[in-house]
This record gives C-alpha cells, sequence and structure tokens, in this order.
C-alpha cells in the first residue's frame, strides 16, 4: 500500500510535471503518515512528494516552506532532480531560504543535467534575462531552450509507444 501510493503521486508528478493540483487527493490522515513514515525511512521519492505537499499546501497539508526545505533537501541531495529543481525554486524566489539566483542555478543545473524540464526551462529564462547577479548569455540560453525541446520530443515518443 506505501509504495503503491508513493508510485501513483510519482506518475502523476511525472505525467503532469510540477502542476501539482493534479497530484493524487490523499483520503485520509493514514496516507499523509505512510508517506511520512516513508520519508522518515529515507525514502527518496516520498520525501520529495512530502516536501512538494509542503511547499504547496497540496491535499489538505498546510504550507510550510521550512519543512518543505528540509525534505525537499534530502532527496536533492540524494539526487532527486524533482527535489533538486524545487530547492532551486525555492532559492530563486526566496521562500524559507534568502533569495540568491547564483544558487538557484547551481540547483537547477543538477535537475537540468538529468532530464528535468522545468529546471532547463528556468535556467534559459534567467540566461535569456540575465537575473540576479547571471550576466545575460542568449547562447546559454539557447542551449537549454534546446535541452527542453530535446527532453519535450522524447516524453512525447515515449508517451505515443
Amino acid at each position: 500500500m506505501k509504495k503503491s501510493l508513493v508510485a501513483l503521486g510519482l506518475t502523476a508528478t511525472f505525467l503532469f510535471g510540477a502542476n501539482n493540483t493534479h497530484l493524487p487527493e490523499l483520503q485520509d490522515i493514514s496516507e499523509y503518515q505512510s508517506f511520512l513514515e516513508l520519508a522518515k525511512s529515507g525514502d527518496v521519492d516520498a520525501q520529495t512528494m512530502l516536501g512538494e505537499m509542503y511547499l504547496d499546501g497540496i491535499n489538505g497539508v498546510a504550507v510550510n516552506h521550512e519543512k518543505a526545505f528540509l525534505w525537499l533537501n534530502k532527496a536533492a541531495r540524494k539526487g532527486d532532480p524533482q527535489a533538486q529543481y524545487l530547492i532551486g525554486f525555492m532559492y530563486e524566489n526566496g521562500l524559507y531560504v534568502p533569495a540568491s539566483v547564483t544558487k538557484a542555478v547551481a540547483w537547477y543545473k543538477k535537475a537540468a543535467t538529468k532530464g528535468d524540464v522545468l529546471a532547463q526551462y528556468n535556467l534559459a529564462l534567467i540566461y535569456k534575462e540575465g537575473k540576479g547577479g547571471i550576466k545575460k548569455n542568449m547562447k546559454e540560453a539557447f542551449k537549454w531552450l534546446q535541452m527542453v525541446q530535446k527532453e519535450e520530443n522524447r516524453i512525447a515518443s515515449v508517451a505515443m509507444k
């Protein structure tokens, strides 16, 4: 049950990207507790899901950026690209942590090199606009946009099989 819930959540996250309004509704507090137990035991997927719940207040979980950062940071340091993207997002927007586009870029790059489309896109925008102390660099922006296109094409071809 616990693993299937995590798998369902991860499938929804993959299929619908970071638009968290499409995550499955938790039926009761015991399902939240299942995520919490798995996250505490070191399950990276559960840590990421729990972090997202706290970040956006999903499924009745109160928004708590401190707890979001704690769980996402654990998963990000273990190499989870979605958690790495979300840590970058928190740095870029100053959610719980002081805003730092430089730190956001570092986290986005970790996620982007693992195929995270949102991280790739955010990097393209940052380099296109020259944001937060990062110099405008159209060549770098174009590189990341090409990666977005390549990844989107890969996802589309897998979905068509």
